[in-house]
């Protein structure tokens, strides 16, 4: 890498540190409401053709952040119907999404499940496809590889059990995800921290809630630093945190802590 990259990623580094610690107080720019507030009608009503998009989520969650985030930075017209994950409610599965999982998007009463399509769908509904790159097959086709290249299962499977094994698995299948932006997006480093330079796009939408968490999440419990050896990997997320719909869409760190402490070996 130039000494410009490095230059560069560094600032971004620091940036997203610096304002995500600012950050932490930002005011969510769309309502919410629990599941178990809403009569049964209410929740009914949400089933019908009214032109709406209903999005139940966790805010702790990852995936369901993927469908947030996304919803946020394409302007999408939308409210969140919390799901409590600690104690779901049996009438989410039975009444609406039968795996149980968030998010899960209500489309003027259409259902669209999982992270990774209902972030798709928003992009392409209300922002043009830009984030999916649609109109360029190519850079699709190279976010796509980043994200295809990116497994949480190693993360998830470090926090539970800190071992150099689990480290070495973990670091094996980042080095992929750095080797995507090192070498197959050699053309678009010098132009910014993302993947497609100073364009964001589904290798970050795809990646980043999940890295966030557990960059706190892993430094918390095992003090281990999860970026330290990835500088792309680093700067890509460290940019994401200075944008203003990541920022409305996270939550303080202890937040995280506490959810995940159940994933750690006692």
């Amino acid at each position: 890498d130039s000494d410009w990259t490095k230059s560069a990623t560094n600032f971004w580094i620091l940036m997203g540190h610096m304002i995500y610690a600012i950050s932490e107080k930002t005011t969510m720019p769309f309502e919410t409401a629990p599941f178990e507030s809403l009569t049964a009608s209410e929740l009914d009503a949400f089933k019908q053709k009214d032109g709406k998009l209903h999005l139940f989520s966790n805010i702790g969650c990852p995936y369901g952040h993927r469908a947030l985030w996304t919803a946020v930075e394409v302007n999408a017209p939308f409210h969140v119907v919390e799901v409590s994950l600690t104690d779901p409610p049996a009438a989410y599965s039975e009444k609406f999404n039968r795996y149980g999982t968030v998010p899960y998007l209500l489309s003027n009463g259409s259902p669209v499940y999982e992270s990774a399509i209902i972030a798709q769908y928003l992009d392409t509904k209300h922002g043009g496809g830009e984030l999916f790159r649609r109109s360029n097959p190519e850079e699709a086709a190279l976010a796509q590889l980043a994200a295809a290249k990116f497994e949480a299962g190693a993360l998830y499977q470090l926090l539970r059990k800190f071992s150099d094994e689990n480290v070495a698995e973990l670091k094996e299948m980042l080095a992929e995800v750095e080797a995507v932006y090192r070498i197959n997006g050699a053309d678009y480093r010098s132009k910014g921290p993302y993947l497609l330079g100073n364009t964001l796009s589904n290798a970050e939408i795809l990646t980043a809630t999940v890295l966030f968490r557990f960059e706190i999440v892993l430094k918390h419990y095992h003090n281990f630093d999860l970026l330290s050896d990835f500088p792309l990997v680093a700067a890509a997320l460290a940019a994401v945190k200075t944008r203003p719909a990541f920022q409305q869409t996270i939550r303080e760190p202890q937040l995280y802590i506490d959810m995940y402490a159940k994933f750690v070996a006692k």
